[in-house]
């Protein structure tokens, strides 16, 4: 989406058009309404992530029905949010090629000073196909949707690691540079192209050959639907790292070089990542893990509190020096926590994760490891880590 969800309004002025925010229910135990926990955690503390309301069930928008999410999405392009004609028609096209495939698409129907108002009109069939032609070389999104469709039918066949290993791949479409050797009759062209899947490094290893046969023929069948039969290859490469950002006093700042435990392999590769309190995490995911863990701290008695440490680099014997997503230091004792992402899910990761385990189980320090997906529900997850948490810092009791 281009821009903020509420536009040149603010979030209650948003929604006051569309709900009774007096009428539903507080999910924060201090306050009465929905508008006093907007208030609250987007106004006065701004703890909650942009994209919150898509997550919040008292606004129906990923599950409640149709007729409240298009009411919604009419509502971001209405000229009182989105005065920009330009950035509304953008958003509107963004917006109906995701719509079309269910039988809805925004189309104009009133004027507000020269500005169309849109409003959902149901096209009495989906579209087909889902992603509209030509795919072109260098349509980015539409790409990203091609990868998506591949990951659908991974899952559908249960093939789980090469459907998680697409979850932070991108797709791009280049010539084959002539290394495709054609077989007489087979009705291959000189403009011929390869799919290409961009990784991080650490992923490169678990696209084995069967893994990547298997995403071939998935990701093949799509981009032949699709008119792409030129594509006859999948090459899997490591995405580059950015170039790290220096100022014009480099050397002197090279001269008397400050050390900095924290989120070190973060801020060596530039920005990207989320911030909160000043500390840099890794991931969305370890945000919400720190969310929690801040949290628990808050409900801890005076007397057992405990300590945060994100990304805190320590020195260990013959493992060198690792940087545990977070180390929690309570009641004289700590414990390491790690957030494990689809890369640790592969056979050559794991390994090395028992590995660093095991490093910390010498040092007496215990490993406690959450599946990301855990992440996306904050409540289970701050139960499940208070018991950890518990058991590991007060082994007596």
């Amino acid at each position: 989406m281009d821009g903020a969800w509420w536009g040149r309004l603010d979030e209650i002025a948003f929604l006051d058009s569309l709900y009774d925010l007096d009428a539903l229910p507080s999910n924060d135990s201090r306050y009465a309404t929905a508008r006093r926990d907007i208030i609250q955690h987007r106004m006065n503390n701004l703890d909650w992530e942009d994209e919150w309301i898509f997550e919040d069930s008292r606004f129906q928008l990923l599950d409640g029905p149709d007729e409240v999410l298009l009411a919604f999405l009419a509502r971001v392009v209405h000229p009182e949010v989105q005065p920009d004609v330009d950035r509304a028609a953008r958003q509107v096209d963004e917006l109906n090629r995701l719509l079309i495939p269910d039988g809805w698409v925004l189309r104009a129907h009133e004027f507000l000073s020269g500005r169309p108002i849109y409003a959902p009109v149901a096209t009495g069939k989906p579209a087909s196909p889902v992603i509209p032609l030509p795919l072109r070389d260098d349509d980015a999104s539409k790409l990203d949707l091609v990868l998506g469709q591949a990951h659908h039918l991974l899952d559908a066949d249960g093939h789980g690691l090469a459907r998680d290993l697409l979850c932070d791949a991108t797709l791009t479409l280049r010539r084959d540079g002539g290394f495709f050797h054609p077989i007489p009759g087979d009705n291959w062209r000189d403009a011929s192209y390869q799919a290409v899947l961009t990784v991080d490094p650490v992923l490169v290893p678990e696209f084995t050959p069967a893994v990547r046969d298997l995403i071939w023929q998935h990701l093949g069948t799509v981009l032949e639907r699709l008119e792409r039969a030129d594509v006859f290859s999948l090459v899997v490469e490591a995405a580059l790292l950015p170039l790290p950002p220096v100022s014009e006093n480099w050397r002197q700042v090279a001269a008397t070089p400050t050390a900095n435990n924290q989120a070190r392999r973060e801020r060596a590769v530039g920005e990207g990542y989320p911030t909160l309190d000043n500390l840099v995490f890794g991931s969305r995911a370890e945000l919400v893990v720190y969310k929690v863990l801040c949290a628990i701290q808050r409900d801890s008695p005076p007397r057992s509190s405990i300590a945060i440490l994100p990304l805190a680099s320590a020195k260990l014997r013959d493992a060198g020096v690792r940087s545990p997503d977070f180390t929690v230091l309570g009641n004289g004792r700590a414990v390491v926590i790690e957030v494990d992402g689809p890369h640790h899910y592969g056979r050559t990761r794991k390994a090395d994760d028992e590995d660093r385990d095991r490093h910390w189980n010498r040092c007496g320090v215990r490993t406690i490891r959450i599946a990301h997906e855990q992440t996306d529900d904050p409540v289970s997850l701050k139960e499940r880590l208070h018991e950890d948490l518990f058991r590991a810092l007060n082994p007596a009791r």
